[in-house]
């Protein structure tokens, strides 16, 4: 066959497909008359968290992939006699995929106590490790980034970033017992 006769065979196929194709997609006098759209009641906004949140990631040396990333949420029952407040880990998340979460039986969630008053403000773990928070500011209301480095034993001292979510923190208040928490 020759290449004028393949171009007319396709052709004559293609025209074919698209005729069944309106036939199947166009309506006829025998199907019903479509259903008038139905209309959707109005979903409420989710709220925004009511316990602010702190994220931290650090990188690896290459600064291209997170190695370690941890999440705290503010415990408003738990605080330091300085009055500052003090953050539950939630989980620690490591650059393989691997996860430890806190919070049951075996593992109860670890407090970090939070040091506002130095500069810059430091993160305490009961272990020992530590995180600093770079141009952080526990008060300002939404959602940021901001530079944090880690400090620890075990995965050396590594660079990254943390962000805060939810409603600002407002520091203890020492004399009054009230605990911090969102404002």
């Amino acid at each position: 066959m020759a290449r004028s006769g393949y171009v007319a065979a396709a052709a004559a196929m293609l025209a074919a497909t698209l005729l069944a194709l309106h036939g199947r997609l166009s309506p006829s006098a025998e199907d019903p008359p479509p259903e008038p759209a139905r209309r959707l009641s109005p979903v409420a906004a989710p709220a925004v968290a009511a316990t602010p949140t702190l994220y931290c990631e650090f990188n690896n040396f290459a600064a291209l992939t997170p190695l370690v990333g941890y999440f705290f949420a503010l415990d408003p029952a738990a605080g330091t006699a300085n009055g500052q407040p003090a953050y539950a880990q939630i989980f620690r998340r490591e650059q393989d995929g691997s996860e430890v979460i806190y919070g049951g039986p075996e593992t109860p969630r670890p407090l970090w106590t939070y040091d506002g008053a130095s500069n810059p403000a430091v993160l305490h773990d009961p272990g020992g490790e530590t995180i600093n928070l770079y141009d952080d500011d526990a008060a300002a209301r939404g959602t940021r980034w901001f530079e944090a480095g880690l400090r620890s034993i075990r995965y050396r001292n590594l660079g990254g970033r943390c962000r805060r979510s939810g409603p600002p923190v407002s520091p203890r208040d020492p004399s009054s017992g009230a605990s911090a928490g969102p404002e």
